[in-house]
């Protein structure tokens, strides 16, 4: 982990070859090379998530008398009403006035007040992060992150809410997502978005606050939204949008 980042840029050298470190910057930090970052990355966080599934393989789920299945160390707060055929995953926060409908599952999440869960909602699945091998076959990254909810979220039916790969997938209050969404890994989607039924919003993507997505757009990773933007039906969004003014 690079420490000091005051003059990095001067003391890295970029070459056909590779990356180039000043003697000064190796003492400071430590640098390990290889031809493939993102393959050791994934190798890395591959052992922690191993470790979470042993150690979370030793924990129970109970079926409660309402008829779903809760996970160990799970809050939901007060007034909140969850139908039969749902599943909350171990060390979820969920606000009070929660609403969930029948077939849900929520895992790796934190979540407000007064939240809306349609049903068959899926809540903090496995980012969907692929690296290759040395040989070229297809590597997954490990999930190591979770969905963040503020309050007054909506959530639509079937909707699939990727948790963050090493990061947080986040959606703020008052956001409202009708059904048959995908929200890619660390996306954040801020106050007051409006994404309509169909909308596919990619890894890292970022919409801004009172954005309107019209049905069936698709909004390319690592896009940036502007708030107040009017995104029509069936857009496909490949560059960022800027800010409408009010």
């Amino acid at each position: 982990m690079i420490k000091n980042l005051d003059g990095l840029q001067k003391c890295l050298v970029f070459t056909e070859e590779g990356i180039e470190v000043a003697d000064k910057l190796k003492k400071q930090n430590c640098f390990i090379f290889c031809r493939n970052p993102q393959l050791e990355y994934a190798r890395f966080v591959n052992v922690f998530a191993e470790e979470k599934r042993n150690m979370d393989s030793k924990r129970k789920y109970v079926l409660v008398d309402a008829g779903y299945y809760l996970g160990e160390n799970v809050q939901i707060g007060f007034n909140s009403y969850v139908e039969p055929g749902c599943l909350i995953g171990h060390d979820v926060t969920i606000g009070s006035n929660a609403v969930i409908l029948a077939g849900s599952i929520i895992k790796n999440a934190v979540i407000g007040d007064n939240f809306f869960c349609n049903e068959k909602a899926v809540i903090g699945s496995p980012a969907f992060t692929i690296c290759e091998d040395e040989n070229g076959n297809k590597y997954r990254i490990s999930t190591l992150g979770r969905v963040i909810i503020g309050n007054h979220v909506e959530i639509g039916a079937y909707d699939n809410i990727s948790a963050g790969c090493c990061g947080d997938t986040i959606i703020e209050d008052y956001a409202k997502l009708d059904v048959l969404i995908h929200i890619g890994h660390e996306a954040h989607i801020h106050k007051n978005v409006e994404l309509i039924a169909g909308t596919i919003v990619g890894g890292f993507a970022d919409i801004g606050d009172n954005a309107y997505v019209g049905m069936n757009s698709s909004i390319r990773n690592r896009i940036s939204v502007g708030s107040n933007s009017v995104i029509g039906m069936g857009s496909n969004v490949v560059r960022d949008v800027e800010t409408k003014k009010q």
